[in-house]
Parts: structure tokens; C-alpha cells; sequence
């Protein structure tokens, strides 16, 4: 994932996705503590699609929703552009 600047409120978990044997690289993607969706690192060079990353399932406004994204910065970006707003501050 190296030094990948992402939108404010957003956090990222390494994980193993169990879509194929032995698992694939991915990032659980957070937003302000809620599990907003799930990407995968595209292992295919078949697709020429190697590196990029593909929105495995998304939660909320992005349920159904299945994208490939060049960048993780890319795919942070648009994710957030498809969640709920921020949430209001605590009184």
C-alpha cells in the first residue's frame, strides 16, 4: 500500500479476502469507525488489470456496487463520494 494519501476520516486495514484459494491481497475500507467496503488487489495479468484494485463489496449507499480502480487513492476517493456524510459532531 506504501505512503497512500487518503480522503480525511478515512482508515485502512491490510486483510486477506477469501475470493480464491489462499486468499488475495485487500483493504477493509473505513470510514470515521464503520466498515464501509472491501478492496481487493487484482492479481490478473491476463486482464491487464494487474495492481489495480476492484471494490469487492461496498455497505450502505455502495451495496451492489463493483468497480476497478487504478490507485488506492482512486478508490478511497470514489468510495467516499458514495458514503453517508460525516457524521455530526457530539454535543
Amino acid at each position: 500500500m506504501g505512503k497512500a494519501k487518503i480522503a480525511p476520516g478515512f482508515s485502512l486495514n491490510e486483510a486477506r479476502i477469501g475470493t480464491v484459494e489462499g486468499g488475495e491481497s485487500g483493504l477493509l475500507v473505513w470510514k470515521f469507525d464503520q466498515l464501509v467496503a472491501v478492496l481487493t488487489r487484482i492479481d490478473e495479468e491476463a486482464y491487464s488489470t494487474k495492481g489495480q484494485w476492484f471494490l469487492e463489496t461496498g455497505f450502505g449507499l455502495l451495496s451492489g456496487q463493483h468497480k476497478h480502480f487504478d490507485t488506492i487513492e482512486e478508490a478511497v476517493s470514489w468510495v467516499g463520494g458514495y458514503t453517508f456524510p460525516d457524521p455530526a459532531p457530539a454535543d
